[in-house]
Parts: structure tokens; sequence; C-alpha cells
């Protein structure tokens, strides 16, 4: 289980603390822990897509590169510039 390191206050209405009181009740979890899943549900996984999206579009946006030939030739003399023997 996460250590949680960081406390906010977020302040409801009677009808919406009962409401989310009874839903925590039936499904056997905390409030808290309902806030949290809602907060990563709802915001959290909408910045995490958009971020992997973003990092697709900047693959998609990278030039393109000759394929080699000869794959064998191609990685030994990449294996002597990356690893020169001294």
């Amino acid at each position: 289980m996460p250590k949680y390191m960081k406390r906010i206050q977020v302040l409801l209405t009677i009808e919406q603390f009962k409401d989310l009181d009874d839903i925590a009740t039936q499904r056997n979890k905390k409030i808290g822990t309902l806030v949290r899943e809602a907060i990563v549900e709802y915001h959290l996984k909408q910045s995490r897509q958009r971020r992997v999206a973003e990092a697709v579009d900047r693959l998609f946006t990278l030039p393109e590169l000759p394929v080699p030939e000869d794959y064998q030739e191609w990685e030994e003399e990449y294996l002597k510039g990356k690893y020169p023997r001294s």
C-alpha cells in the first residue's frame, strides 16, 4: 500500500458528504479512498494519456533513418564505434 505524504482539505455540502458516505458504505471503502480513486480516474488518467499521446506524436515526427541492408554488418560497425578496442 502506498504511503500517502500530502493532505488536502475538501469542503462538501451535507448532501454531497451523505451521498459519498453512502457509496463508501456500499462499497466497503473509506471516503478518502473513493476521493483518491476519483482523482486518479478522472484527472490523472487523462493527464497520463495526454503525455503518452504527445510522446507518440514526437516519435512520428522523428526523421526517417535508412535501414541497413546487412544487419550483422551494421551491428558489427555499430559496436566497434560504441565499444572501441584500446
